[in-house]
């Protein structure tokens, strides 16, 4: 297992970062990380190469390594596309990260892994509500149709789950092409408490991965482990209250460590 934290846990609006980025890896080395996945607001093909040395000498001081990337904004076709997606895997290269989540049209992305595995870099995309990988027969004709072994998926379960997918079923079938495990739980919300996000008529609000009510983490890892995955895991939480951001950093670094391990004894490989 390699355990990531993500830069989305940090991340107000989607447009700023509410620690800076020496801190943001201070905290992550602090918790026992071994990798951090950069977002948007922390680095991007804006990003100028002077500041892109600074950034990835930063993670190494804190013997990190950069686990993701995600290309924002791709335009939807052309040689503008092309042109883009290259300057993407450049900032992968910079960056020496070998991993980025990306969206497009499924007869492009087999070309585009084709040229990732050149550089190095492999594609992938993650479960999402509101798109075609919010079911699992979804998610499997989106890969059916790329068919390339140099793009694979982000497996996340809470996409499936407020979706009222069978998102540990799915898993012995995922394994052999997921490429990052996301952690980002939730549970329903109790009557009167504040919810963080709404689908179909059900109210969700933060959760920890072992509080009562969240996906089933310990099922999870169990089914991972029994496949034979031993890859990322990422922890993407996000909207947590500022104040408890560096403490929910490390209760799920600690608690993940303790779930994988336990997924041996209880049936893992």
């Amino acid at each position: 297992m390699q355990l990531a934290l993500s830069g989305f846990l940090f991340e107000d609006d989607y447009q700023t970062q509410s620690v800076n980025f020496s801190r943001f890896c201070e905290v992550a080395r602090a918790a026992g990380y071994q990798c951090v996945e950069l977002r948007d607001t922390q680095i991007s093909l804006e990003t100028g190469t002077a500041e892109r040395t600074r950034l990835l000498q930063a993670v190494l001081d804190a013997e990190l390594a950069v686990s993701c990337l995600t290309a924002r904004g791709l335009p939807g076709s052309g040689a503008e596309r092309d042109e883009f997606f290259l300057r993407y895997l450049d900032l992968c290269r910079d960056m020496k990260c070998g991993l980025l989540k990306i969206e497009s049209d499924t007869a492009w992305l087999n070309l585009a892994a084709g040229q990732a595995q050149n550089y190095g870099v492999t594609l992938a995309r993650n479960n999402h509500i509101n798109g075609r990988l919010e079911t699992v027969l979804g998610t499997w004709e989106y890969l059916r149709e790329i068919a390339h072994p140099n793009f694979g998926l982000l497996y996340d379960s809470l996409h499936l789950c407020v979706n009222g997918e069978d998102y540990l079923g799915c898993i012995p079938e995922f394994a052999a092409v997921t490429r990052n495990i996301l952690v980002h739980s939730r549970r329903l919300a109790g009557r009167g408490e504040q919810a963080v996000m709404d689908f179909k008529g059900s109210r969700w609000s933060h959760a920890l991965p072992d509080d009562t009510g969240a996906q089933d983490w310990p099922g999870i890892f169990r089914r991972f482990r029994q496949s034979g995955y031993d890859g990322l895991i990422t922890v993407i939480e996000s909207g947590w209250p500022k104040e408890r951001r560096e403490e929910i950093a490390f209760r799920c670094a600690e608690i993940l460590r303790r779930l994988w391990e336990a997924a041996v004894h209880d049936g893992g490989c």
